[in-house]
């Protein structure tokens, strides 16, 4: 009795090409993080990732990118995604469309509008499920817990701040994205002091304030801030609500100028507000002699998509405004609950900041930012490709956002690709070896008299 081959496993092409973008990202590897004002590497910056990032790093470095993306290039990669599964769709409807001519008999026992009829209830079939498993695939993304990237700054007098968070006593918040959730994420994404900017209200920040730590050096400090309109426009305000509530109007939405001016005139201390992306920038009134109720800073990184469309989009035009009125550029994540991602951090350099309670150290960052103004603050940002407003650029959003990806991991990220890619192979091909075996064994069986 003659034994039926085996033949061995084919090795499948995607583990294959992704191994290859691995490797060629390494020979060409660039820096995660950049200066979002210059474009240049960050020595004194760099990503941690923990073991449980790590272990995942495939799949949350996947999201991790997905999250940085501009409203822009969500749309290009959706329409990308669409067109790649209709050309498999149509490649497969015409091996379907084969195989029927390929056996006339069989054919010809299902009428023709019955195989016509099984071919829609298939693409359909596909395309319904495929929408669903991309919008699980988003959906995970937004809500699932899971390890963040955190940047790690050597100097001890740096700090990293973010200016504008939210919580759930915002509006427009996750309902269970509460203040000390909020300290998390600032927590998981390496920050040392958030501002928490709620919408017209300072709840977040009296929810928050009772589990701040007695120095800074020990955990996130949360620090205290508003998000209101300022000529109708978004503006955060920063430090003790005693500055501002006399200005504001019934409702909290609204900051009064000539309020402040007067209270200026009066001898009050000068006011710390940014200007919030996205928002017109021909309406900023930077902080000054004739502007008491100015702004000193800018958000060069907003964290949300509409935002990173806007500082991507018209990042000269926002530095040549910090340039010309001495403003301030700063991070904002804008973090109202939904994503595990840190698009960039303010780096400022506080001397003996760790040693500070939340007070003080509230204080002394409000001191650097009006001392200082334009140099008050390094943004660094996750180094993400950009199409500057070309079609081209942004047609290619896919292609090239995996390209870069893979430049950008770190060696430990790679390790972790090479293990996952591996492990799919090896199991790829116990899988294939187990179901050869078994129909040979089957067609032996047949083959017995």
């Amino acid at each position: 009795m003659t034994r039926t081959p085996v033949t061995p496993p084919r090795v499948p092409r995607l583990p294959v090409a992704l191994l290859t973008l691995v490797v060629m990202g390494a020979l060409s590897a660039a820096p995660p993080l950049q200066d979002a004002a210059t474009g240049q590497a960050v020595p004194f910056a760099r990503l941690g990732q923990s073991l449980g990032y790590l272990f995942g790093a495939p799949l949350f470095g996947i999201w991790d990118a997905m999250s940085l993306l501009t409203v822009s290039q969500h749309y290009a990669v959706l329409i990308t995604l669409i067109l790649l599964y209709l050309a498999r769709r149509v490649h497969a409807d015409r091996v379907l469309r084969r195989e029927i001519a390929a056996d006339p008999a069989a054919a010809a026992e299902i009428p023709r509008r019955a195989l016509t009829g099984m071919r829609i209830w298939i693409q359909l079939g596909g395309a319904v499920g495929a929408l669903i498993a991309l919008l699980a695939f988003y959906a995970a993304a937004v809500f699932l817990p899971r390890p963040m990237v955190a940047i790690r700054l050597d100097d001890p007098d740096l700090l990293a701040v973010d200016f504008h968070s939210h919580t759930n006593r915002s509006h427009d918040g996750w309902a269970r994205f509460t203040a000390a959730r909020n300290r998390a994420w600032h927590e998981g994404g390496g920050f040392h002091a958030a501002y928490i900017t709620d919408h017209y209200t300072w709840d977040g920040v009296d929810d928050a304030a009772p589990a701040n730590p007695d120095r800074a050096g020990e955990r996130t400090v949360m620090l205290s801030g508003m998000e209101v309109r300022l000529r109708n426009r978004h503006i955060n305000l920063l430090g003790d609500r005693e500055r501002y509530l006399f200005a504001l109007d019934g409702t909290r939405h609204h900051l009064d100028p000539d309020s402040i001016a007067a209270a200026r005139e009066r001898g009050a201390p000068p006011v710390t507000m940014l200007y919030t992306i996205p928002g017109p920038l021909d309406q900023v009134v930077p902080l000054g002699p004739g502007s008491p109720a100015g702004v000193v800073g800018i958000e060069l990184s907003d964290g949300a998509p509409r935002g990173l469309e806007q500082v991507k989009a018209e990042r000269a035009e926002i530095l040549a405004l910090a340039d010309g009125m001495d403003l301030a550029v700063v991070a904002g994540s804008n973090l109202h609950g939904w994503g595990r991602t840190a698009a960039a951090w303010s780096v400022m350099r506080v001397p003996g900041w760790r040693d500070m309670p939340p007070g003080e150290l509230g204080r002394a960052i409000e001191e650097v930012l009006h001392r200082d103004r334009r140099r008050a603050a390094t943004v660094v940002e996750r180094r993400m490709p950009y199409h500057h407003g070309g079609r081209v650029g942004i047609a290619l959003t896919l292609p090239w956002l995996l390209w870069e990806h893979f430049r950008m991991m770190t060696v430990a990220e790679r390790g972790s690709w090479i293990a996952w890619i591996t492990i799919f192979i090896l199991l790829h091909a116990a899988w294939h070896g187990l179901k050869a075996r078994a129909i040979a064994r089957h067609r032996e069986a047949a083959d017995r008299p």
